[in-house]
């Protein structure tokens, strides 16, 4: 299970303890694109730029499932 919480312009990601490793990637509007991988990680935070509305969120976990998100802000 992963918990995705926005506040302060800052994406905060919480990962269950299940999910190991991974490679996380942030599309937005205004040509806004971010990623990051994540190794033994329970929590990551991203910086958002001010002005975007919405992001597409895409995490994938132990290169075998992928978790797909659109977020209003």
């Amino acid at each position: 299970m992963i918990i995705t919480t926005i506040r302060n312009n800052k994406l905060f990601i919480q990962f269950d303890r299940l999910v190991k490793n991974g490679l996380i990637q942030i599309n937005g509007e205004n040509g806004f694109e971010t990623q990051r991988q994540f190794k033994d990680s329970e929590f990551e935070v991203f910086e958002l730029p001010y002005n975007i509305k919405t992001i597409h969120l895409n995490i994938a976990i132990d290169d075998e499932k992928s978790i797909i998100k659109s977020l209003n802000i």
